[in-house]
């Protein structure tokens, strides 16, 4: 019994050696093959993706959402760049960026946002738009920096009151989410998820499904599988780079604290206020429930200049589904302010 159980834990030893090497490989191999588009700006505790484009003012900040990258972005800003300097950046953990301090709380990113602005030297007034998760994060900014924000468009943001207080069945939700992350990062370090995202590439969905479901465990309805309906959403640039992104421990550490920390990073927004006195508008996806709406309506209604309006034509990924609604909506803003252009 002694020597079989024995004879078990050296062949575990020897296959998670093999998968760390695996994953090793694979991620080198992945550097080679995906190189970062922009720049990594050092900040002093990890370094961070920056990418900028075009040139003029005020400069245009994109903040993405919970798991998104400067991809997400593409559109937009070739799109505004132009007319203005745009800057996309992955958040610690992300992308191209290195792991960063935990917990990855909005305040904390919110200083290190404007560590790499003042690293990468630049200079504000900045719109800042933010997608999603964006909306705890970008409000935050503009509190702390009153003097260098201009301008902000929220893309069908987090409500900081859907979070603070969570209800229980949200909370329930993220934690699950979190530990299934959590569960992810370790198996990612033996090369399991690269493995499982090599077998769906190849075409063998029903084993890597299997696999999935058992990785993800606990997670409701069809969440956890590799046919899960938010996966389904996403804009096809992030699809497609989710076999390099997904498969690293890096991001999944990072999405578990996010998600950790939801709670208390919509706690912090929340106290804010009216947290600027220049134009804010809010962008609000159709297909959101109308609670949300009610919140949106209710965010833009706090603000001395906000504003409220609905994409009557697109999902949560409006600058995807509706560009031009978003392009008119930061030109708006920006049309509300005077800027000289160089």
């Amino acid at each position: 019994m002694i020597h079989s159980l024995g004879w078990i834990l050296a062949i575990l030893l020897v296959l998670a050696t093999l998968g760390f090497l695996y994953q090793v490989w694979g991620s080198r191999k992945d550097a080679r093959r995906f190189p970062a588009p922009g720049r990594l700006v050092d900040i002093g505790t990890h370094r961070l993706h920056l990418l900028e484009t075009g040139s003029g003012s005020p400069t245009i900040l994109l903040e993405a959402g919970l798991m998104s990258t400067v991809l997400s972005w593409t559109e937009l800003q070739h799109a505004l760049s132009a007319s203005y300097r745009v800057v996309s950046y992955d958040r610690a953990g992300l992308g191209w960026s290195d792991l960063g301090p935990m917990p990855r709380t909005a305040d904390r990113i919110v200083t290190e946002l404007h560590a790499l602005l003042d690293c990468a030297k630049i200079p504000p007034p900045y719109i800042l738009v933010g997608h999603s998760f964006g909306g705890l994060t970008m409000p935050q900014f503009a509190a702390c920096y009153p003097d260098e924000v201009a301008g902000i468009v929220l893309v069908d943001p987090v409500a900081p009151r859907e979070w603070d207080p969570p209800s229980a069945h949200d909370l329930k939700q993220a934690l699950i989410g979190a530990a299934i992350c959590r569960r992810a990062s370790l198996l990612a370090r033996i090369g399991l998820l690269r493995f499982i995202a090599a077998m769906l590439q190849s075409g063998i969905r029903k084993p890597a499904g299997s696999l999935v479901r058992l990785i993800s465990r606990g997670a409701p309805g069809e969440s956890g599988t590799v046919s899960s309906p938010w996966f389904a959403a996403l804009p096809d640039s992030e699809k497609k780079m989710a076999a390099v992104f997904w498969t690293q421990p890096k991001f999944a550490l990072t999405i578990a604290s996010q998600l950790e920390s939801l709670p208390a990073s919509a706690a912090q927004t929340a106290r804010l206020g009216a947290y600027s006195e220049n134009p804010v508008c809010i962008l609000s996806a159709s297909t959101a429930p109308e609670r949300r709406h009610a919140e949106h309506q209710a965010m833009a209604g706090r603000l001395p200049r906000g504003s409220f309006v609905l994409a009557a034509n697109s999902n949560h990924w409006i600058m995807q589904g509706d560009l031009a609604l978003v392009l008119r909506a930061i030109e708006d803003v920006i049309a509300s302010r005077s800027f000289k252009q160089p």
